[in-house]
């Protein structure tokens, strides 16, 4: 059995997909429940263990008050998840039952992660003129003038990350113009103001209690119903090395091998790639295809410690400014020489930050408020600084520079002012400028079926093994790594099982199997993304979900320690805010609970049903 670690996130994941491993909204914050299984991804916090035992049995039995009855008689709700995993469409089963319970006739969809993000997440402005103000397709403006192209009240199968390494991150889901607030969440409170207060306060107590505030907030206003956590459970056939268990601890597997002649190493999933125009990226497969051809600026290994890939990044001292070194022997592909900071500069500037040689409507990036306050400044070949607004000591572990990618500035400018040529272009879809700057180059990509990349024989870390480490002078150690995309989970771990696939996330319910399994060996990985219950709260969700006690009602209906013992058995953990509770930054003081033991109350939700939707809404009975 080899030694055990974690993984380190491709790109600045925010989002992924629920299950048995945990999209990338922004170029990261979620996932669905079935990613290419290698393990880990997102920046996270320092692994452990949460709750995860009996939850109490609660209160629930709802009392016979009949059907939940609005304007057009009987509320409906849909209730849309992701497909993929079993685990996540028996969950979703099994909270409509629970929702059933009150009153509600409640539909189930199922759809492919893809739709999911395409017609379910993504959300546009259906108001006159333009918009107060717009955070993007996830978040196109005041959630009364906007909605998703397909109607939905209810969401499972996504993943948020909740960063506990970094929790202002956080931010990126819980302000009301924030860019992955699908949902529409609008809070009473000034979201934005107090993750700045956190930010600019320098005592380590007092930043403890501003995130517990927010934190305790979220728990109460559930924005979403915070549902459950677990590792990510990835097996790898038993001829690969390296993969450990440790949160954050396979930054480094570029240097994974086989103890036999294997030369290809094979990963699978149950969607594709979105796009590899990474300064769109909003997904894990992408995001981790672009990632085999492009290393990003630098990792964050297990302790926190920076190690530098492209690049090195040093706080000046005073936690505003920060220098980036690239290193000399960064090559781009296409003929556009070497890479310098007068390309991050161009990047950041004329990219991210929206600058002005673009077509007004349709920006090449959706980073823009990742870099906003962010000034660049070129200060030599190979170096560049960024001077922050105020300042910020965790700058290095935000998902800003992180695993960040870039492009040529020669390459940009070719295709402005036209942004949607430059996202469609062979040079951007085929990652055609990467040159020496990855372990893998790109050979092909049949959408919809396999994405395969083959070794880089000019790989640029080969010079810099004796800093390193000496298994990168030969690394990658395989000659071609292959993506493929199996929608069918049970088709995948049958392809996992039989030795076509190197390596497969493994859902709870088939745990012990693999574990049993002599071939292959089974890795829990620390990992930070959640699992989440979301709420419409846009135009065409049910308007009452806008009420914070209509949507308490709902989250305290349903049995949170059922879907972790039961549905995911005994592998996963329930929660009730936006941190784990191995978090620093978890204060259980200040947190709400709903759904877990006498706040599972069926009867509770019904009185507050009663109570606090309009005067069009009640029980028959």
């Amino acid at each position: 059995m080899p030694q055990r670690r974690g993984n380190h996130p491709r790109r600045r994941h925010i989002i992924k997909a629920g299950g048995a491993a945990g999209l990338a909204g922004l170029a990261g914050c979620f996932s669905s429940d079935d990613e290419d299984g290698n393990g880990g991804n997102g920046n996270g916090g320092n692994g452990g263990n949460g709750n995860g035992g009996n939850g109490g049995n609660g209160n629930g039995e709802a009392e016979d008050r009949g059907e939940f009855l609005g304007p057009d008689g009987q509320v409906e709700l849909n209730l849309v998840y992701a497909t993929g995993t079993d685990t996540t469409e028996t969950a979703a089963e099994v909270m409509a039952n629970e929702l059933e319970d009150l009153g509600f006739s409640v539909s189930i969809n199922g759809v492919t992660f893809d739709t999911l993000l395409g017609q379910y997440v993504s959300n546009e402005y259906t108001g006159e003129g333009e918009p107060e103000w717009s955070a993007g397709g996830f978040n196109a403006g005041p959630r009364d003038e906007t909605q998703s192209p397909e109607q939905w009240d209810l969401m499972y199968g996504i993943n948020f990350n909740t960063y506990p390494r970094t929790p202002a991150a956080t931010d990126a889901f819980w302000t009301e113009q924030s860019g992955t607030n699908y949902y529409g969440y609008a809070p009473d409170v000034d979201m934005a103001a107090k993750y700045s207060d956190f930010r600019e306060e320098p005592d380590p107590e007092a930043r403890q209690e501003i995130m517990a505030e927010i934190f305790g907030i979220l728990s109460e206003d559930v924005p979403v119903n915070f549902v459950s956590m677990s590792d990510d459970i990835v097996g790898y056939q038993d001829y690969i090395e390296g993969p450990v268990e440790v949160f954050g601890g396979n930054w480094d597997s570029t240097t994974w091998s086989a103890t036999d002649d294997t030369d290809e190493y094979i990963a699978a999933s149950g969607t594709d790639a979105e796009t590899l125009y990474f300064p769109e990226v909003n997904d894990v497969p992408s995001a981790n295809r672009i990632g085999l051809c492009l290393d990003g600026a630098y990792a964050v290994d297990s302790e926190n410690q920076i190690q530098p890939l492209w690049l090195d990044m040093e706080d000046t001292g005073d936690g505003q400014v920060f220098v980036c070194t690239l290193r000399d022997n960064l090559e781009w592909g296409n003929g556009y020489g070497q890479m310098t900071a007068e390309d991050w500069v161009f990047q950041i500037e004329e990219v991210h930050q929206s600058g002005d040689i673009w077509d007004a409507e349709n920006g090449p990036s959706t980073q823009v408020g990742d870099w906003e306050g962010i000034n660049v400044e070129e200060t030599g070949t190979l170096e560049f600084q960024l001077e922050l607004e105020s300042v910020n000591p965790d700058f290095p572990l935000e998902p800003v520079m992180w695993g960040a990618f870039c492009a040529p500035k020669d390459l940009y400018e070719s295709y402005a002012p036209d942004a949607d040529a430059l996202r469609q272009s062979d040079e951007m879809q085929e990652i055609q400028y990467s040159g020496n700057l990855g372990p893998y180059t790109f050979e092909r990509w049949d959408r919809s079926s396999e994405f395969v990349a083959v070794r880089n024989d000019d790989y640029y870390m080969h010079a810099h093994a004796d800093e390193m480490g000496s298994e990168w002078a030969d690394a990658p150690h395989f000659d071609q790594y292959t993506y493929r995309v199996i929608e069918e989970q049970s088709t995948r771990l049958q392809a996992f099982e039989g030795g076509e696939l190197t390596t497969a996330g493994i859902p709870t319910d088939r745990y012990q199997d693999f574990v049993d399994n002599d071939s292959i060996d089974v890795y829990e990985i620390p990992q930070p993304y959640l699992g989440i219950l979301a709420f419409n709260q846009r135009a065409n969700g049910w308007e009452e979900l806008q009420t914070r006690e209509v949507r308490q009602a709902l989250s305290m209906s349903i049995d949170k320690a059922n879907i972790t013992e039961n549905i995911l058995r005994g592998l996963a953990e329930y929660t009730h805010t936006f941190q784990p509770e191995w978090s620093e930054w978890y204060d259980d003081s200040q947190v709400t609970e709903f759904g877990v033991g006498d706040s599972y109350n069926k009867p509770q939700a019904q009185d507050y049903l009663e109570e606090y939707t309009s005067g069009d809404y009640g029980y028959d009975a």
